[in-house]
């Protein structure tokens, strides 16, 4: 049985208008049981605003240590690197290329500045050992 164009497009037109009223027939657009209303409700909350900074910031955001630190060595040897943990339990890892040799669990008193290499010596926060003090 062969059909005829205009027959395929009959059954074309009668599928098309049977799916459209078994989604909601002519409302316009959204699923079924949306409701009609044309926008969502406004927040009453204002939107943040980004404040442009002034300047520079006064002090760095991350300050590196500086001056005195206590505690025991935690990874020794003769260098160039070596841990240290205060008793605070804040580990560093100290850099200094003098060859220094300090024991393990050795307490010492060290003066440090921020560490401007980029070399990894150890868990904790990096920085230059400029000075070592064997306490006990």
């Amino acid at each position: 049985m062969r059909w005829s164009r205009g027959a395929l497009a009959a059954v074309a037109l009668v599928t098309v208008l049977e799916l459209v009223a078994a989604c909601g027939g002519s409302r316009s657009g959204g699923a079924v049981g949306e409701s009609e209303s044309s926008s969502p409700p406004l927040s009453s909350v204002p939107p943040p605003t980004v404040i442009t900074p002034t300047g520079p910031p006064s002090t760095p955001s991350d300050p590196q240590p500086t001056g005195w630190i206590a505690g025991r060595v935690t990874q020794g040897g003769s260098g160039p690197c070596y841990g240290l943990e205060t008793d605070d339990g804040i580990q560093y890892a100290l850099y200094n290329a003098d060859g220094v040799t300090l024991e393990t669990g050795a307490v010492v008193r060290v003066r440090v500045e921020p560490l401007l290499l980029r070399i990894n010596c150890g868990p904790g926060q990096h920085v230059h050992m400029l000075e070592v003090e064997i306490v006990g």
